[in-house]
């Protein structure tokens, strides 16, 4: 595979995360539901801060950012995915360049960073290839963060041949990534996370299946 870009999904991929899994208490999904329901979108995404706002509007900016990273950690506690950290080093060292895709709010980096134990700029991680659900208010499998990737990738003289796109579920990763004619990994390290909606692995239409996140770092990547 001659890459030269890899972009990563983070929830249940560079992260382990029961998303999706724990549902917020009933006022939250109800305004959640409520911004959804007004969206032109076919999978609309809210910036959850104005959510929690609508909720407390006595409390501060700061406060309402303290209060949805107390409920995200409570609701959603995540941890390192084994191998992320020794996988995100090892590309950037071979100078490729890293990005991210992910259904995502305000608190995702410094989690993600925290987790990770470094600044994602140190492990390569570029600023410029980050692309979140809650600042576009479009979320997978919606394929309009991909599609901002690769114009983003090609300004660059990147083409979508040369991208591959890691994520652990085959609708909002795989199908929406192929789509925009980037190299797909199904990752399957995680059982807990790994979401093949029905199909099997030969039906994932990922190009390759990834066992382990440093299985990328093989000299010679099996194509699936």
């Amino acid at each position: 595979m001659n890459l030269r870009a890899v972009l990563f999904d983070v929830y249940g991929t560079l992260l382990k995360s029961s998303a999706g899994e724990i549902h917020p208490d009933p006022t939250l999904r109800a305004l959640i539901e409520k911004a959804h329901a007004a969206s032109p979108h076919p999978f609309p995404e809210v910036d959850i801060r104005e959510i929690h706002a609508a909720m407390h509007p006595e409390l501060s900016s700061n406060g309402i950012e303290q209060l949805a990273m107390e409920h995200e950690q409570a609701a959603n506690p995540v941890t390192a995915m084994p191998g992320a950290v020794e996988t995100l080093r090892e590309l950037s060292s071979r100078g490729l360049k890293l990005g991210l895709i992910s259904n995502a709010q305000f608190y995702t980096i410094p989690v993600l960073e925290s987790c990770l134990g470094d600044s994602l700029a140190n492990l390569g991680i570029d600023p410029d290839l980050r692309f979140f659900s809650y600042l576009e208010r479009r979320a997978k499998p919606d394929v309009h963060l991909f599609e901002i990737a690769r114009v983003r990738l090609l300004e660059r003289g990147i083409q979508p041949h040369e991208v591959l796109y890691v994520g652990n579920d085959v609708r909002n990763d795989i199908d929406p990534a192929n789509s925009c004619g980037f190299l797909t990994a199904l990752f399957t390290g995680d059982d807990t996370s790994l979401r093949l909606h029905g199909r099997s692995l030969e039906e994932s239409g990922a190009s390759l299946i990834l066992p382990r996140l440093p299985d990328l770092l093989l000299q010679s990547i099996p194509l699936f």
